[in-house]
């Protein structure tokens, strides 16, 4: 039997007009934004990475070019996030002939601090549930990733033009379920230089 794969999906098409810079590329210790995150989730419990960016982020697709990751950057830029999901989950489609046996996870590109171990744990915790979509949550409030099994992906298709993501539960039928933890760091990302030194304050013995 052909054991259950588990794809991850980074949008990462965004502009960091509130950040002023790419924030990607900015540094939190020895590494990138961005690396903090891949090598996050560089766990075996995920089959593969998925990127998603602008097809004029030649600077991204520079700095990735090392990494073990799948950049994906379509003939039209994304316009929102939704449409980042759509186009990397038509990519993994296309690729790899995902099953319903499979499942994807949702995380934004801006989520640097989350520890292997902490994706690792969600990982256990989504392969031991019967959920279709299942959310962490920290004092009740929704963080990342998230993760859906593969038939969800049809729903994301059918999301109309005013929709996002989050109206597959909040408008449509697939209830998440929401796994508290007790890791503040699946809420924190970074939208602007303030949030950066915040970051860069609060764990700075981890970027050491």
């Amino acid at each position: 039997m052909t054991p259950r794969r588990l794809f991850a999906v980074i949008p990462a098409a965004g502009h960091s007009r509130r950040m002023g810079t790419h924030k990607l590329l900015l540094s939190l210790g020895g590494e990138t934004v961005i690396q903090r995150l891949i090598h996050g989730l560089a766990t075996p419990w995920i089959t593969r990475t998925v990127i998603v960016a602008r097809g004029g982020d030649e600077a991204l697709a520079e700095h990735l070019a090392g990494e073990d990751v799948e950049l994906v950057q379509p003939e039209v830029d994304p316009s929102d996030m939704k449409a980042s999901v759509q186009a990397g989950l038509e990519w993994i489609e296309t690729h790899y002939a995902p099953t319903e046996e499979d499942s994807w996870l949702l995380i934004p590109a801006d989520h640097p601090v989350l520890k292997r171990t902490l994706v690792e744990r969600l990982c256990e915790v989504w392969s031991q549930s019967d959920a279709r979509i299942l959310i962490p949550s920290f004092e009740g409030k929704k963080g990342h990733p998230a993760f859906f099994r593969w038939s969800v992906a049809q729903e994301v298709f059918q999301l109309g033009a005013t929709q996002g993501i989050n109206a597959l539960w909040k408008e449509g039928s697939a209830a998440p379920v929401l796994w508290e933890c007790d890791d503040p760091e699946i809420l924190i990302d970074l939208d602007t230089p303030a949030d950066l030194e915040a970051v860069r304050a609060r764990y700075a013995s981890d970027f050491e």
